[in-house]
């Protein structure tokens, strides 16, 4: 019998992070259904094995294959498949976000040769995906919301997924894919986990729940964290924002939308095509109507344009409260190493 492999393949800031957390919490009752997820460097993971996923493994692959040294994959999904078939496996997870690069799907074209395979794939609607990569990465250099967003609608480049799915669908058939829009009404069961056991086959019922992982700060905090750009060594510097998540357990709450009516619109016309391609391509040219309606909304309901929100009226009180809490960070590790020396829980 053929074994399957369920390639899901990101796209960053659309919940990899959380499947991944739900593939590890059940690691132990997806193998004994038959399913193995790879860790770090595609073998499967145990119940021993740490929080591990092969992103770290890919990224050394693509940056070869950007260097024009794209290395032979074969020989790897030759000795997964020998793994998944001495387990008695009858299908294998690999979930990792990078495999969105255009470069991917020549590296994975190999795996057809042992594995029926699959391609998993969520996205956001691109005004919310603009406003989360915004607040989980580009804030961190200083940069406000509406800076960002103009920025990228200057760009010539009005695509953000279809040229990744453009790629997978020189190397896979259009019928391996199953391309999901990343909003609780249009997810099998309401949410993402949910949808993610549906579409590779098992009940979510009997699946050990999971929070949602690395959600993004509100627009609102984020928008005063970037007025100290010299707090994050780049765009990828955790620490200050892990601190802040460890006091701020309440952020995955509901949050103020900081985008007009008008700007969501501009972003979605910009998008356009993109999303008119993703319906004909992927949903029988039908299915996207509502998902892109924005709400009927009078001018007087509309929000200022957040050119006011990114002026430098408010930047030194800003900056104070935010060299408060780095202080508040130091004084707490500090803290945390004198009780460790002491003995003291």
């Amino acid at each position: 019998m053929a074994i399957t492999l369920y390639l899901h393949i990101g796209y960053p800031k659309c919940g990899s992070t959380t499947i991944q957390e739900a593939l590890y919490e059940n690691r132990k009752v997806l193998r004994a259904m038959g399913y193995g997820v790879c860790g770090r460097t595609l073998d499967l993971l145990g119940p021993r094995s740490k929080l591990w996923f092969p992103v770290g493994y890919f990224k050394s692959h693509l940056d070869a294959a950007r260097d024009g040294n794209a290395p032979d994959m074969e020989p790897e999904f030759k000795a997964l498949h020998a793994r998944a078939a001495a387990a008695g496996l009858h299908s294998v997870v690999i979930s990792a976000e990078n495999l969105s690069a255009v470069q991917a799907p020549g590296l994975l074209a190999s795996a057809k040769k042992y594995f029926d395979c699959r391609v998993i794939f969520y996205f956001r609607r691109q005004d919310d995906w603009l406003t989360s990569s915004w607040a989980q990465w580009q804030f961190k250099g200083g940069e406000g919301l509406t800076a960002f967003v103009r920025r990228r609608l200057s760009m010539p480049d009005k695509l953000l997924f279809r040229p990744v799915l453009e790629s997978y669908l020189e190397h896979f058939a259009r019928d391996v894919f199953r391309v999901r829009l990343l909003s609780g009404k249009y997810l099998t069961g309401g949410d993402l986990c949910s949808d993610f056991w549906h579409a590779v086959g098992i009940d979510g019922g009997l699946m050990q729940r999971v929070v949602s992982r690395n959600v993004s700060f509100s627009t609102q905090l984020a928008g005063v964290l970037k007025e100290s750009p010299y707090l994050f060594e780049d765009a990828h510097d955790n620490e200050l924002t892990g601190f802040i998540d460890e006091q701020h357990k309440g952020r995955r709450g509901a949050k103020k939308d900081a985008l007009s009516h008008d700007m969501r619109a501009e972003i979605l016309d910009f998008f356009k095509n993109e999303n008119d391609w993703l319906e004909t391509t992927f949903f029988q040219g039908g299915g996207l109507g509502d998902w892109l309606k924005l709400p009927d909304t009078g001018p007087s309901a509309l929000k200022p344009d957040l050119a006011a929100l990114d002026d430098a009226s408010l930047r030194g009180v800003s900056e104070l409260l935010n060299l408060n809490m780095v202080v508040l960070k130091e004084l707490r590790q500090d803290v945390d190493k004198i009780k460790r020396a002491l003995g003291i829980k």
